[in-house]
């Protein structure tokens, strides 16, 4: 049986914490979509995209503070996010 791993909002602000501040979010697809926002639902700390300003790794920082963090990254759409890469000036969630 394939163990899961939930990537949580707490190891995720570790992880992070070394990065350039500066790093712009997106979710990993093609093309990028930016991550502008987040919010909690039910355990969840979601990510959401849209149109505006994403996030640099700096604002998720100072945002992040104000949440559980036991909360499991996800999607707005319900996806569980598993880990990310950076690649130039972005810090891209699969």
């Amino acid at each position: 049986m394939k163990e899961v791993f939930n990537l949580r909002l707490g190891e995720l602000i570790t992880l992070v914490h070394q990065l350039d501040p500066n790093l712009k979010m997106a979710f990993d697809t093609t093309p990028m979509a930016p991550i502008s926002g987040m919010s909690a639902s039910e355990g969840r700390l979601l990510l959401h995209a849209a149109t505006q300003t994403p996030l640099t790794v700096e604002r998720f920082r100072q945002h992040a503070n104000r949440f559980n963090q036991q909360l499991i990254v996800f999607e707005s759409s319900g996806k569980r996010l598993y880990g990310f890469r950076q690649s130039k000036q972005w810090l891209l969630f699969k």
